[in-house]
């Protein structure tokens, strides 16, 4: 029986050397794919418009996060957990400011992941969102506008309202 227990201490040991060093690789890497343990994602989003101010909504299938109003350099953050088992978690965001009014897929699990130390940082420019990766920004293009109700920018006092 005491040969047993002792075997048992020795597999159960070694599990766990194997899962915190498969914790302390993926920490050390630069990025891309899913930890062992499933870990929140950080979404930043910034202003990069040039003196304009931005209001945008973010929304997933489950979750509304609200109207958020940012100057220029200000940035918006949320967390969230993605789907740990398919690749299926979907972030997008309608983005509005004097002269633009425009949607785009904030963060694609498929092609975000858990992002550069689990951050995936956007910075917003008229000419559509880029996205902070370790060297050069990789932008993208602005989502063609849905049919649907728009946020309106109500000039006399410079806030949004629906």
């Amino acid at each position: 029986m005491m040969v047993l227990m002792s075997k048992m201490r020795v597999i159960v040991c070694l599990f766990l050397v194997i899962f915190v060093g498969v914790q302390f690789e993926y920490g050390e890497s630069e990025g891309g794919g899913a930890p062992f343990i499933p870990t929140k994602v950080t979404v930043d989003i910034t202003n990069r418009l040039e003196k304009r101010y931005l209001a945008l909504r973010c929304k997933d299938k489950h979750h509304d996060l609200g109207l958020q109003q940012l100057n220029v350099g200000q940035t918006f953050s949320f967390r969230f957990y993605p789907n740990y088992f398919i690749n299926a978690t979907l972030y997008f965001c309608h983005f509005v400011w004097s002269g633009g009014d425009h949607h785009f897929d904030i963060y694609v699990e498929e092609r975000d992941e858990y992002g550069h130390h689990n951050r995936c940082s956007w910075d917003i420019f008229a000419t559509g969102p880029c996205k902070y990766n370790p060297g050069p920004q990789q932008c993208f293009k602005w989502t063609s506008p849905a049919a649907r109700k728009r946020l309106l920018l109500k000039k006399s006092n410079n806030t949004l309202f629906m």
